[in-house]
């Protein structure tokens, strides 16, 4: 600053004024400025609502806190953007704050208004007049020069408080020069700790190739364990195609096979010249005390039998292991189950039949033990219900024989003992024309003899 400039107190606040102008118009450029945000002091006027202000309450403020303060008391709302505009421009250009609030308050809409506001009518035409070429100039001076003491208080003001901002600044600047070393002491030891996780990283990195070898060695193996296991699933289920293939030819070859031993035995029993009277003997003696629609299980004892029992208006239900049976016995309207007996015997209900027949024990007592299929045969049966035994060659046995298994030799002393053991009643044995025994007996009921 020259000598000349500082000698005189009024340039040098015109050179503060615009500086301060040059300050807002890089603040603006930037985007800071504040329009629409209400300073505290602002907002405190704006709560009181007054009707009077003095001009240094009105001009207290700075730059556009003076602007939005002059806007909220004179006129009641916040400064719209063309009119806000229009004030900072004037401000910028130097131009007083009292022109500036009497353009406000003497506008159309501040006089409907009519905030009163002493003395600031005189002032006001006075900061116009300034404008006026020449005389605008003389009535500046001498304004100047009239207010000259309270121009030198207001700068040794501005002296001091711009002195304690300086220290202020020096204080903060001197703190951000330490917050700055200890971030700059920050970064250094962050920097050695990058360094040393560098190291260790690569340290790791050299010991994972090895790993990295057997994981490729062992990727390896598990796609060659991959294919393996392909051709693992194929061939399995080549095989068990080929022992599906196996398992329909068995089925077909013992149905075969079941089929010729029907046909067979169904020969053999038919040489038989003694049989046809057997079978009318015994049925009579089987038949005439159960009621119509007794309810008989018999089991294995030939097509001819059923028939026979059928006959005596029983409700006959044979039971056989032979498909070839069952189908022949379904061919004349006979219900044939098809299943080993003592599985069917497992399933039939507590005291559910009037009478079970077996013309031929022997192949039974192959897969049963006598005593339990007695117990299980006084299960089935109701109370005095009846069981024929017999001890002829039915089917059974002669597939038995063909099939090259031995048959049970069924004792009739030995059954009889056995049924009467078990609970069976009426224990009577009979022998036909040709020799051949069955035994009859009755069910005692629920309680053992």
């Amino acid at each position: 600053m020259n000598s000349a400039v500082a000698d005189n107190p009024l340039q040098r606040i015109k050179q503060e004024i615009r500086a301060d102008a040059e300050q807002a118009r890089a603040r603006a450029a930037q985007g800071e400025l504040r329009s629409g945000v209400t300073s505290p002091i602002t907002l405190a006027i704006l709560a009181e609502r007054r009707n009077h202000y003095t001009i240094e309450e009105l001009s207290r403020q700075h730059y556009t806190d003076f602007i939005e303060q002059a806007y909220f008391a004179l006129l009641r709302r916040s400064p719209d953007s063309s009119g806000h505009r229009a004030q900072i421009r004037l401000l910028e250009r130097g131009r007083s704050k009292i022109e500036i609030l009497g353009n406000l308050r003497f506008s159309a809409e501040g006089r409907e208004i009519g905030v009163r506001v002493p003395w600031l009518l005189p002032r006001y035409l006075l900061a116009k007049a300034t404008a006026i070429p020449l005389l605008g100039y003389a009535v500046e001076l001498l304004m100047c020069i009239a207010g000259l003491p309270r121009i030198l208080r207001h700068q040794r003001g501005a002296d001091a408080y711009h002195a304690a901002r300086n220290i202020e600044l020096r204080q903060a600047l001197g703190i951000q020069v330490a917050e700055n070393a200890a971030l700059h002491e920050e970064i250094d030891r962050l920097e050695g700790e990058h360094s040393g996780l560098v190291a260790q990283l690569q340290q790791t990195s050299e010991r994972f190739v090895p790993v990295h070898a057997e994981l490729s060695q062992a990727f390896n193996e598990i796609r060659d364990l991959r294919h393996l296991l392909m051709s693992l699933n194929h061939w399995q289920a080549s095989l068990r195609q080929n022992l599906s293939e196996m398992e329909v030819a068995e089925a077909d070859q013992m149905r075969r096979r079941d089929g010729l031993n029907i046909d067979v035995s169904t020969r053999m029993l038919a040489s038989d010249k003694s049989r046809a009277s057997r079978v009318e003997q015994w049925t009579q003696l089987f038949a005439d005390d159960l009621p119509d629609q007794a309810k008989v299980l018999d089991i294995g004892s030939g097509l001819d039998w059923l028939q026979s029992l059928t006959a005596c208006n029983l409700s006959i239900t044979g039971v056989d292991a032979s498909n070839r049976a069952g189908q022949r016995a379904g061919e004349v309207g006979i219900k044939m189950a098809i299943a080993d007996p003592s599985s069917v015997l497992a399933r039939i209900a507590d005291h559910s039949l009037d009478a079970v027949s077996i013309l031929d024990i022997a192949p039974l007592l192959r897969s049963v033990p006598t005593l339990a299929l007695l117990e299980i045969l006084r299960r089935v049966l109701r109370p005095h219900a009846r069981l024929l035994i017999g001890f002829a060659q039915e089917h059974g046995s002669i597939i038995n024989r063909l099939e090259g298994h031995a048959n049970v030799h069924a004792d009739a002393d030995l059954i009889e003992h056995a049924l009467e053991v078990s609970g069976f009643v009426d224990i009577k044995r009979h022998s036909s024309s040709d020799g051949m025994h069955c035994v009859v007996a009755s069910n005692a009921g629920n309680d053992r003899a």
